[in-house]
């Protein structure tokens, strides 16, 4: 069993993609992670199947994924050990099956397991120093604020990404819509009674948590950018920034 910190600056220095499944996915185009490094987040995997690699914390999305394309046991996928809400032996029954894996441990709410924390000094500094752990290479045991976003930058930092782009991660609907086009009735019939993104305690948390990464990150040099949808993206590219 490989750990996440096998991925220790893997890519230094390079431009590393985290994407999300949010409404706004639906404008990038298929093969928009040709030729990146990217990091698909659960369901995002069916917009971007040629990702580098895959992240996984929730049992139902990987299950699910396996089912509809059994390809992903080959790929590459960073994964949660043991699930969220799951027992060791019901997570390595099914992560056994994959090839390519790295596994990190997830505890929710750094570090008391308060969700209120990260509107405190205690919750931001905690995420603030899982940056310096990941980017020194010996963060195995990650905390998040209720998004598989948040893990997911930690390992991009670990890998030695930098700049770090974002992608898919806005935390909130489209109307009715919680997801890309593809998968947003497939999420709503997998989790039909989950609080939505557009739940405003729900989405400060992650947005709280997101930002405290970002300002870390700021700290010791690393770049993150956050684009809202793929015109923005294009903007920034055109402008040569």
């Amino acid at each position: 069993m490989k750990q996440i910190t096998d991925l220790y600056n893997k890519h230094l220095g390079q431009v590393i993609w985290i994407c999300g499944s949010d409404p706004t996915i639906d404008g990038y185009p298929d093969n928009f992670l040709d030729n990146k490094i990217g990091i698909t987040l659960h369901l995002a995997y069916f917009k971007f199947f040629r990702a580098t690699y895959r992240h996984f914390n929730e049992y139902d999305r990987l299950n699910y994924c396996i089912q509809q394309d059994s390809s992903i046991l080959k790929k590459k996928n960073i994964v949660a050990q043991p699930f969220y809400r799951r027992t060791e032996e019901e997570s390595n029954n099914l992560t056994n099956q994959l090839k390519k894996a790295y596994f990190f441990n997830l505890v929710p709410y750094p570090p008391n397991g308060n969700p209120l924390d990260i509107f405190e000094e205690i919750g931001v500094k905690a995420m603030k120093e899982q940056v310096i752990k990941a980017r020194e290479g010996t963060l195995s045991v990650i905390g998040d604020y209720g998004t598989c976003a948040h893990a997911s930058l930690y390992t991009a930092i670990l890998m030695g990404g930098n700049p770090i782009y974002i992608i898919g991660t806005g935390f909130k609907s489209a109307g009715n819509q919680e997801h890309y086009s593809k998968v947003d009735l497939i999420d709503k019939q997998m989790r039909p009674s989950i609080e939505l993104f557009s739940n405003p305690n729900r989405t400060k948390r992650m947005f709280a948590g997101t930002n405290a990464i970002i300002e870390g990150c700021k700290e010791i040099g690393i770049k993150i950018i956050r684009f809202e949808n793929y015109e923005q993206y294009l903007v920034h590219i055109n402008s040569g920034i």
